[in-house]
Formats: structure tokens, C-alpha cells, sequence
């Protein structure tokens, strides 16, 4: 862990020296590089530990990215044997001072699924939400339909930010609940084994600013799910670093 830490602050910082002298652009591109020591997605368990490396292109309020997370150990015990690459992109309407519509899109790619295991090597969904302040809070709402597994997710966040003396980055708290409507877990495959449940999140993130275009975060997410017997609960932890490129 103590290898991998200098080892993402070393490339943001040479990333970010790159960057110093240049003028502010129309656009930005960033990449992630990012451990964590479990990837739970909507709640349920995808791998163990994992590396999750991705790069975002945003321009005003477009934004695409490539997103992949890849287990770093008990790959052949885990969904897809530990390999997953996103493909996604959001787009931001005001639709007023206060009130933002955002509509995206992301296709997911597996490719070490094993369909004899039921594991669809690819889904796609498309997702529409509003955000908003309320009070101190932030506050959003968002659906996702998933056409291969014929899911239906509402999902329902609140946030709060700290920030830190001189401007030096944040401590950033999130929850997040929601209602998952799974119609088919096989995908594309022979079957339907659908089923519906609840999950849950509450994470606190410090974000410390190391130079002008690269930050450090750490992270600490709990979440769980309900109506799913014998699921159990996870404590995540996270640690990376997000630099301009």
C-alpha cells in the first residue's frame, strides 16, 4: 500500500509539472489512479481488492470517460474473474439558478466473463437526474435503466463539504440510498433470475491539493444492502490520486 501511494503522488506530480505553464483551456482531462480494498458496486460486492485507473475529458457541462477497475487478487472467485472496463458520458442542463438535469449513459464491458457462470460480458444502461442545493446539503436524484439486465435503479444522494484552511482541498461526506429493480441477472444469457432490493452508502473522502492540477483522496465508504439474505455489509477503503493532464 505504502509502494503504491508514492507511487500514484510521483506521476501526478510529474503529470501536473506538465500543466504549470500552460493557459487555461476550454476543456480539461484528468485521470484517476486509485486502490481500493474492495469494489462494491449498488451495494453488492464485485471484487476484492482493486486497482481503478480512468481518464475524463470535460467540456463545460460534457463530460466522457473511461472508467476500469481491476482485481488484484482472487480474480477466478469473483464476478467476470476481476476485470471491468466503463465506457460512459454525462451532459448537464440548467434548468434553473439552482437546478441542474443531468442525462448520461455508460456501457459496461467484461471481458473475462464466463458465460457458463451466467456473466454477461457487456451491459449499457442510460440514466437521467436532477441535482440541487438544499440548505448546506447537496441533493440529487437519479434513475438508471439497464436494457441487457433489464434493471431499474432510483437512487437518491445528499452531500456536504468541508473545506480546508488556504484553500488546500476538502472533506467531502456523501449518503446514498436506493431501490434496485434487477428483471433479468443473466443478461443476455439463457434465464431470468431477477430480483429487487435496497442499498445503502455513507462515505467520508479528505481531498488534499498536492500541486495546482493534482490532488490526493482518501476515502472511507460503508455500505449494505437489504432483502438480499446473508449479504453482508462492507467497510471500503480508498486511496489515489486525480491529476490534470
Amino acid at each position: 500500500m505504502k509502494k503504491f501511494l508514492l507511487a500514484v503522488v510521483a506521476l501526478a506530480c510529474a503529470f501536473s509539472g506538465l500543466r504549470a505553464e500552460e493557459t487555461k483551456s476550454s476543456y480539461s482531462i484528468t485521470a484517476d489512479f486509485f486502490y481500493v480494498s474492495e469494489y462494491v458496486f449498488r451495494g453488492i460486492e464485485q471484487q476484492d481488492a482493486a486497482f481503478q485507473p480512468a481518464v475524463t475529458f470535460t467540456r463545460d457541462t460534457l463530460a466522457l470517460g473511461v472508467w476500469t477497475s481491476q482485481a488484484v487478487k482472487n480474480k477466478s472467485a469473483v464476478w467476470a474473474q476481476g476485470s471491468e472496463i466503463d465506457l460512459w458520458g454525462t451532459y448537464g442542463v440548467k434548468l434553473t439558478e439552482s437546478i441542474t438535469a443531468t442525462f448520461g449513459g455508460t456501457y459496461y464491458l467484461y471481458p473475462s466473463a464466463r458465460p457458463s457462470l451466467s456473466e454477461p460480458d457487456k451491459t449499457y444502461e442510460l440514466s437521467a437526474g436532477l441535482s440541487a442545493p438544499l440548505g448546506p446539503l447537496t441533493g440529487s436524484a437519479t434513475y438508471f435503466k439497464d436494457f441487457v439486465l433489464k434493471s431499474n435503479t432510483f437512487q437518491f444522494g445528499l452531500g456536504y463539504s468541508i473545506p480546508l484552511p488556504e484553500e488546500k482541498g476538502s472533506v467531502d461526506f456523501a449518503g446514498t440510498y436506493a431501490f434496485n429493480d434487477i428483471g433479468d441477472g443473466d443478461g443476455d444469457l439463457p434465464g431470468t433470475a431477477g430480483f429487487d432490493y435496497r442499498y445503502y452508502a455513507l462515505s467520508a473522502t479528505l481531498a488534499y491539493e498536492l500541486t495546482a492540477t493534482a490532488t490526493l483522496k482518501l476515502g472511507a465508504t460503508y455500505t449494505g444492502v437489504s432483502k438480499i439474505p446473508g449479504a453482508p455489509k462492507n467497510l471500503v477503503f480508498s486511496v489515489g490520486v486525480t491529476a490534470g493532464l
